[in-house]
C-alpha cells in the first residue's frame, strides 16, 4: 500500500519516532510512505530539534510539479489539502494519512487516520476482477526518486543527445552484460541495423534468423540490402534450432541472428561453433532478454554483437525508444560509435555512411535509474513463473496447456507464454471477456508476411514456427503482478477448459 502523510501526522510522529505505529509499518515495508517535499519546511519548523533526518529516511520524497502547485493554489480547500489529494490521485497512491480527515471531505481520494491504517492493511483484499497484461505505471512509485534525479540532472546539464549520461549508462550496461563495450542507440531496431552495418552485411549477403520473432529482426536485414534466410525453431523454447541453421548456410551467408525469445537464450554453443567453422558473424537479438543467461554467460556477451531494446514494455524499459549494442571487439566498438553519428569521424568528415542512431540522454538516465532495480524485478518475474507453473499443475491444467520450460537457466520471462492448442483463440477471447490481459506473439510468422513474398517462402515451410503462431498465448507475468491475480488467471483458464 502506498500512502502519503500530511504535515501534522509527521510532526506528531516526530514526538516518538521509534514507537510511531505508522512509521513502523513503513520501516517493516508493510506499506510505503511518502512525504511531499513542500511539507518538509513545516516539519522542520515544528521539529523542535528532533531528528528529522531519521524521519525522512523512512519515507520517500515526492516533489510536486509547478503545475500541481498552481492547481492547488487556485482550489477552494487549503493548499496542502488540495496538493496532497492531487498527488495521491495523479501518482496512483492509495491514501492520504492525516490527523484531520474532515479537512479532505469531498475530495476523490481515500483518507485514513493513523489508527485506521493497520485495520486497512489487515482487511481481506478485494477479490480480483481484472489483471492487466502489463502495468508500466505500477513501478512508478519505486523508481520515482531515482528517475527524477537523473532527469533533473540531464535537464540542468544541457546534454540531451549522447553526452555523459549516455556514457555512464553504456559503462553500466556493459558491466551488467559482462561485455567489454556498449554503445547506446536510438531503438532496439536500430541496434540490429547498426550491428549489421558494423558487420559489413550488405547487398548480396544472406543472414540466417528465426521466422518466429518480432518483425524488426528480419526487417533490419532487408534494410541493409541483404536477404533474410529463415531456419525453423524448437517447438519447446521457440528459439531457432542450430541443426536447421546448419542446413541454411551457403557461400553467401554472412551472419546469424539468433533471437533470445521471451527472455530465454537460444542454444548458443552449437551456433557459435557453426559461425566459427564458416567464418560468420553472430549478432544476438537480446531485445527481450537482458539479464538472461546461457550456461552462466549473459545474453549479449556471447556473439560478436548483442542487441537490446529499451522499449517501455521491456524488463528494462525507458520512457520512450532506446537501444544498446554490446561487443567484446574494440574494432566493432569503434565502428559502432562512428556509424551512429552518420559515419562522421571527426565531426563533418565522413569516410562511411552511417545513420542518426544516437541515444538521447533523458532515456539513458531513465534506464540507469531503473537498472538499480532490474535484478530484484527479474527475481520477482522468475518467482511469478514458478508460481504459475505450480498453480497450473495443482489445477490439473498441464494436459491442456504447455508451460514454458527453463531449458537454459536463467530465463528472465519478458513473457510467460503457454501453448493452448487449437483452442488458443477461444481462450484468448474468454480471458479478455474476464478482464485478463493476454497477447498473441506472433500471429503471423515472418516467412508468410506479405512484404516478404519475394523471398519465396510458403505456408508449411517452417511447421514449428507456424504451430507456435497458431497455439501460443502470453499471460501477465510482470514483477508487479500478485499471487491472487495469478490465481485468478489460472482459475479462469481452468474454468475455460473444464467448465468448473
Amino acid at each position: 500500500m502506498q500512502i502519503l502523510f500530511d504535515t501534522g501526522c509527521l510532526v506528531q510522529a516526530l514526538e516518538d519516532l521509534q514507537n510511531s505505529a505508522v512509521l513502523n509499518l513503513c520501516r517493516q515495508e508493510t506499506c510505503k510512505g511518502w512525504v511531499a517535499s513542500t511539507s518538509v519546511p513545516a516539519i522542520l519548523e515544528n521539529a523542535k530539534n528532533r531528528d528529522v533526518q531519521s524521519l525522512l529516511r523512512v519515507l520517500a520524497v515526492m516533489t510536486p510539479t509547478a503545475h500541481d502547485i498552481d492547481i492547488a493554489l487556485e482550489a477552494e480547500k487549503p493548499f496542502e489539502v488540495e496538493l496532497l489529494a492531487r498527488l495521491v490521485d495523479t501518482s496512483g497512491l492509495d491514501a492520504v494519512v492525516t490527523l484531520t480527515p474532515e479537512k479532505f471531505s469531498g475530495l476523490p481520494v481515500q483518507i485514513l487516520a493513523p489508527g485506521e491504517l493497520q485495520k486497512k492493511l489487515d482487511a481481506p483484499p478485494a477479490p480480483v476482477k481484472e489483471v492487466r497484461l502489463l502495468d508500466i505505471t505500477a513501478s512508478y512509485h519505486e523508481i520515482l526518486n531515482a528517475v527524477e534525479k537523473e532527469t533533473a540532472e540531464t535537464i540542468r546539464s544541457g546534454y540531451f543527445i549522447l553526452g555523459p549520461k549516455v556514457a555512464e549508462m553504456e559503462e553500466r550496461i556493459a558491466s551488467y552484460c559482462q561485455a567489454k563495450y556498449a554503445v547506446g542507440v536510438s531503438s532496439g531496431t536500430d541496434a540490429l541495423l547498426i550491428a549489421l552495418m558494423a558487420s559489413g552485411v550488405g547487398p548480396g549477403d544472406e543472414v540466417i534468423t528465426s521466422p518466429y520473432t518480432f518483425f524488426a529482426t528480419a526487417g533490419s536485414i532487408i534494410r541493409v540490402g541483404a536477404k533474410p534466410v529463415f531456419a525453423d525453431i524448437n517447438d519447446i523454447t521457440f528459439n531457432i534450432k542450430p541443426e536447421h541453421i546448419e542446413r541454411c548456410i551457403t557461400s553467401k551467408t554472412k551472419a546469424i541472428i539468433p533471437v533470445h525469445l521471451y527472455g530465454q537464450c537460444a542454444d548458443m554453443d552449437p551456433i557459435l561453433q557453426l559461425a566459427e567453422e564458416h567464418g560468420l558473424r553472430v549478432i544476438e537479438d537480446a531485445a527481450q532478454a537482458i539479464g538472461s543467461e546461457y550456461k552462466g554467460r549473459p545474453a549479449g556477451s556471447m556473439g560478436d554483437l548483442g542487441c537490446f531494446s529499451f522499449f517501455p514494455a521491456k524488463n528494462l524499459g525507458s520512457f520512450g525508444d532506446g537501444g544498446m549494442v554490446t561487443t567484446n571487439s574494440e574494432e566493432l566498438y569503434d565502428q559502432l560509435k562512428v556509424l551512429r553519428v552518420h559515419g562522421s569521424e571527426p565531426k563533418y568528415y565522413h569516410k562511411v555512411i552511417g545513420g542518426n542512431f544516437r541515444l538521447d540522454a533523458l532515456q539513458a538516465g531513465v534506464v540507469s535509474a531503473k537498472l538499480n532495480f532490474l535484478e530484484g524485478w527479474t527475481e520477482k518475474r522468475r518467482g511469478n513463473a514458478e508460481t504459475y507453473n505450480q498453480l497450473f499443475k495443482d489445477s490439473a491444467m498441464t494436459p491442456f496447456v504447455q508451460l514454458p520450460p527453463e531449458v537454459f537457466p536463467r530465463h528472465v520471462y519478458n513473457q510467460y507464454v503457454i501453448c493452448a492448442g487449437n483452442r488458443r483463440d477461444e481462450l484468448r477471447t474468454f480471458l479478455n471477456e474476464n478482464k485478463i490481459g493476454c497477447e498473441i506473439y506472433y500471429p503471423v510468422p515472418l516467412h508468410i508476411q506479405e512484404c516478404f513474398k519475394p523471398l519465396g517462402y510458403k505456408l508449411g515451410d517452417f511447421p514449428a514456427a507456424e504451430k507456435a503462431a497458431r497455439e501460443t498465448l502470453a499471460l501477465p507475468i510482470s514483477h508487479e503482478i500478485s499471487k491472487s491475480q495469478m490465481e485468478y488467471v489460472v482459475n479462469m483458464i481452468h474454468q475455460f477448459f473444464l467448465g468448473e
